[in-house]
């Protein structure tokens, strides 16, 4: 490989450093939902309460507009700048009337599917203006060799010009999850991101890609990620 792993470990530093946000933990919570009024109702009365306009994070609703034989078909995602800011929202919401309102409505909208929370070892760009995403769930068993790989299929295709919106990797960090990782690029339009996945695999790039992490990952799963609504921090 071009890169050593000390090169990576300075790659994923600058990468990190750079992203939009600075967030550290990102917690994932999966729905099937029945009523995305009704979810979309229910975070609006909570954010607007006296407690979860004191929560400690940004949150976003997501729609797994294609995701496979995955039961779920949203997921919220709950983003936090430090690692105490989510112990303060654990605290928060276990002791809040609003928290426990706010599960009741989403009872009638939602059913719980999974969960997991994923540290961000690389985020390029500003992910929250993109309006499109292509998620690819892996399961890794040597995360050093993958990581230098991948980061140097999206740096040839940046290059190139192909790539302009975000682009991340994430390592899953607590929770229920076949996968170990994930990887996904962002666009501003649904023709654009397809534009985008056909350039990157005819690439040059995308072959040494493929002959160096061949052995390292198994792919389960490409799903197609749409936003629906944010709640910035307050």
């Amino acid at each position: 490989m071009k890169k050593t792993v000390l090169s990576f470990l300075f790659l994923v530093a600058v990468n990190t450093a750079s992203a939009q946000g600075q967030h550290v933990l990102h917690a994932f919570y999966f729905f099937n939902v029945t009523n995305p009024a009704g979810v979309v109702a229910a975070m609006d009365e909570f954010k607007s309460s006296s407690c979860g306009s004191e929560l400690p994070a940004d949150v976003g609703l997501m729609a797994e507009t294609i995701n496979g034989s995955a039961s779920s078909t949203h997921f919220l995602i709950v983003s936090y700048e430090t690692m105490a800011d989510f112990s303060e929202a654990q605290e928060l919401t276990q002791t809040c009337a609003d928290a426990a309102t706010f599960l009741q409505e989403m009872r009638s909208a939602a059913t719980p599917v999974t969960e997991y929370a994923i540290i961000p070892a690389i985020e390029v760009g500003d992910w929250t203006q993109d309006s499109v995403f292509m998620k690819f769930d892996m399961k890794v068993n040597n995360a050093e060799l993958f990581a230098a790989s991948w980061s140097e299929l999206m740096d040839a295709n940046v290059q190139s010009g192909v790539i302009s919106d975000s682009y991340g990797l994430n390592r899953i960090l607590l929770g229920n999850s076949e996968a170990s990782h994930f990887v996904y690029i962002g666009a501003q339009d649904f023709e654009s991101l397809v534009e985008l996945d056909a350039k990157v695999r005819g690439s040059s790039a995308f072959e040494e890609y493929q002959s160096e992490v061949g052995d390292v990952r198994e792919l389960l799963n490409t799903s197609l990620i749409t936003p629906v609504m944010s709640w910035p921090k307050n």
